[in-house]
């Protein structure tokens, strides 16, 4: 049989979760092409929809267009999700059971008791996510209370607000999901690791006495923006990897170059640094922004220290449905990341400066296991001095610039060991016998010696 040119088509969704699409042919006739998958069926259709004419070979199954195409055309157009967002949640249990939103009144309001209006909401932000487009909420939070002064900077916003970011980010963690954006699955993760990606409180609290949502400084220290975004500065510099490490590892590689903020989290500092009245803005500090305090100082991508980054790795590793927790140790922000059992022993690890510009240093090994995480932040250790220990940790082993650095500078003092610079740095958890007993001065003498002295350190 020859080919036909194609003038009609419908399509069919069948209860098995197949899809079939008839075509109709401009000469009279038509033929079915039966049990397609959802991702072959949305294929067809794109063709279908974009290419004008095209024609199908029922006996070699194959859709063609009529004709010679030029390179380079853009003719526009996008294709509707062929499925029903509620039907492929409502067979995805594992997903949809998780997708809770807290109420004012403390409930917890499932996706299942949402009313259809609340459902076709949730489907507009996919709608927007699955074209590629920007979900439409504010970089900037509409905040219902603005800090002034020495006011402590917080988060607060509306029902409305808040319950608009839910759905921008839920629909996002469903289209990477959906749409196989990323090389894993949420069916992977377990239960509390699909309440950090779909729950409502791994975002913001509901508080009757502030009358809002709130961000608690628990959930880290950033505002919410697009989701859509943030996915886009992710992949526009290569940080999504294969699988969930890897893709880690190249996020807490770029946030090397991060500035740690100064001063507190007064109201008047907070603005100064992200022009922003409540917590840090996410996506300015992914793009940086000017202290109007020290304008001379230009542009830099400040975070709000241990909480803030690691509310910035949070949020961003959610929208490629990451799971990230932050662990509270010593008053400090630890970073968790628990589908890979790695942590950060301090939020600032990335940018210490022992290992901010040690490229020597491979980035995985900033990343601590689960052994040594029990070691140093189980029950009955040392929390605070163990709080930032794996870049001293590194340190030792790599002799970093910045080490060297202060050995010069020891040397030019005519320090002890015990009072020098370098033992400071390590005094946390090692002696200065324990030291010696590394050889650590006589190491950094040798590097040093290796650049061609002290001036030549890079």
């Amino acid at each position: 049989m020859a080919r036909k040119k194609i003038n009609k088509y419908a399509v069919f969704q069948n209860t098995d979760g197949t899809t079939a699409i008839n075509v109709y042919y401009e000469s009279g006739g038509s033929h079915t092409i039966p049990n397609l998958s959802v991702k072959e069926s949305k294929y067809i259709t794109d063709l279908l929809r974009k290419e004008t004419p095209m024609s199908y070979d029922h006996d070699l199954k194959r859709l063609s267009t009529w004709g010679f195409e030029p390179v380079g055309e853009e003719e526009g157009g996008f294709l509707e999700p062929i499925f029903s967002l509620d039907s492929w949640l409502n067979q995805r249990t594992y997903i949809r059971d998780f997708i809770n939103f807290e109420l004012p009144n403390g409930t917890t309001y499932n996706y299942r008791n949402w009313t259809s209006s609340e459902k076709n909401e949730l489907k507009n932000y996919y709608y927007k996510v699955l074209r590629n487009r920007n979900t439409g909420v504010s970089a900037t939070a509409q905040l219902t209370f603005i800090p002034t002064g020495e006011q402590r900077t917080e988060t607060r916003m509306s029902r409305e607000t808040a319950w608009n970011y839910y759905l921008a980010f839920i629909a996002q963690s469903l289209v990477v999901e959906a749409d196989q954006r990323v090389q894993w699955s949420v069916q992977s993760l377990d239960d509390e690791e699909k309440r950090l990606l779909f729950d409502s409180k791994s975002m913001f609290f509901w508080s009757n006495e502030k009358n809002a949502y709130h961000i608690p400084f628990d959930l880290g220290v950033v505002s919410p923006g697009d989701p859509f975004k943030i996915y886009q500065f992710l992949t526009s510099n290569n940080l999504v990897g294969y699988n969930h490490l890897q893709t880690i590892i190249r996020l807490v590689d770029w946030c090397r170059g991060l500035t740690h903020f100064s001063g507190g989290w007064d109201a008047n500092n907070v603005y100064n640094q992200w022009q922003y009245n409540g917590y840090p803005p996410v996506e300015r500090v992914i793009n940086g922004t000017v202290d109007l305090s020290r304008p001379n100082a230009g542009i830099k991508k400040r975070t709000g220290g241990c909480w803030g980054t690691t509310g910035l790795v949070r949020m961003c590793l959610r929208t490629l449905n990451i799971p990230v927790k932050l662990e509270r140790k010593a008053n400090h922000a630890l970073v968790n990341f628990l589908s890979v059992r790695r942590y950060l022993t301090h939020g600032d690890d990335p940018y210490n400066r022992l290992f901010k510009e040690a490229t020597e240093i491979p980035v995985s090994r900033l990343l601590i296991d689960h052994t040594t995480w029990n070691s140093w932040f189980g029950a009955g250790a040392d929390h605070s001095n163990n709080v930032g220990r794996q870049p001293r940790e590194l340190a030792l082993e790599f002799l970093p610039n910045y080490l060297l650095e202060l050995h010069c500078r020891d040397k030019a003092s005519n320090k002890s060991h015990a009072n020098s610079e370098v033992f400071q740095t390590f005094s946390r958890n090692y002696t200065v016998s324990q030291l010696e007993a590394q050889n650590l001065w006589q190491r950094l003498d040798d590097k040093v010696a290796s650049l061609g002295g002290c001036a030549n350190i890079p």
